[in-house]
């Protein structure tokens, strides 16, 4: 089966090791599109991937990027009919087989429309990797100043078996029918904070369920204390939009959401309502509050 793979790299050195891991570690590696939207300043050495059939490079000025949103919509303009879609960010690893156990485990679900989503354990490059870490689901931390939730994880470790039921997806790790890429497109005017909830939202509603694995299945980078940030590059220069300036506006656009949802290509879906996803979740955008499933066990 046919698998889309979009890779987002904002000037990240482990551009070239993840996509050679994805390849490595797949399958079925020539059943693989990988799309990677290369934001660089012309210092980076991808020659490694660059003539690869397989890989298709989106190359781009990382003074004309628009944060992270921007970069996955611009890949998921490439997208030519795959079956299946996996978003992952340009710092990953990739466990044995990954293609087929993602398959599976969305068969696994028995639903119709399922997307298989977690924040992956860490791994460190330059350190033995040692392929620990163990699966875990994502969860409300709190509430922004303007009332958009933020995530962070638990363990799922006392969990086995069959997929585990999700509240929100991971941006760097998310597999889907690729008929997500046509119903719930990024919304590139997204800046950062509030990712992750929006799309949860626009899926859900675009009857899409969510599922977390409950064994490990890729790895990610998450501190990268060297590594250069959107929002430390885009301080104005030259006239242009400040990273603040499109993180202000992009908050907006997701109140705008939580409060007027209407259908629309950046809009929620037309099969579910805010209030259905607000229910399963046990979220409460008004009251800033979230009812955790696991409180009643």
């Amino acid at each position: 089966m046919t698998i889309m793979v979009s890779v987002a790299a904002y000037r990240d050195p482990e551009l070239v090791p993840t996509v050679l891991d994805c390849l490595a570690k797949a399958r079925n590696p020539d059943e693989l599109r990988i799309v990677v939207c290369w934001q660089h300043l012309g210092d980076e050495d991808i020659s490694a991937i660059a003539d690869d059939p397989r890989v298709e490079v989106l190359d781009y000025d990382a003074r004309q990027s628009r944060g992270a949103c921007w970069a996955r919509a611009e890949v998921m303009r490439h997208y030519r009919g795959e079956e299946w879609f996996l978003q992952v960010d340009s710092h990953t690893r990739f466990a044995a087989g990954w293609d087929a156990k993602l398959i599976a485990t969305a068969a696994a679900t028995g639903a119709r429309k399922p997307i298989i989503t977690c924040y992956p354990p860490q791994y460190e490059p330059g350190a033995e990797y040692t392929g620990n870490g163990e699966p875990t689901e994502i969860i409300v931390a709190g509430w922004t100043y303007d009332g958009i939730p933020f995530l962070s994880q638990r363990s799922l470790a006392e969990r086995s078996g069959r997929p585990v039921p999700a509240n929100f997806v991971a941006g760097g790790f998310l597999f889907a029918p690729g008929s997500l890429v046509t119903e719930v497109p990024y919304d590139p005017n997204i800046y950062f904070q509030g990712e992750e909830l929006t799309v949860s939202l626009r899926a859900y509603t675009w009857d899409y369920d969510l599922f977390h694995p409950t064994e490990v299945l890729a790895w990610h980078y998450y501190i990268r204390p060297e590594s250069p940030r959107h929002w430390n590059d885009h301080l104005g220069e030259d006239g242009a939009l400040t990273w603040h300036q499109r993180d202000r506006a992009s908050r907006r656009r997701i109140n705008n959401l939580l409060r007027y949802p209407r259908p629309g290509r950046y809009g929620i879906g037309t099969v579910r309502t805010l209030a259905d996803y607000q229910a399963y979740t046990g979220l409460n955008f008004a009251q800033r509050t979230w009812a955790d499933a696991r409180d009643g066990q």
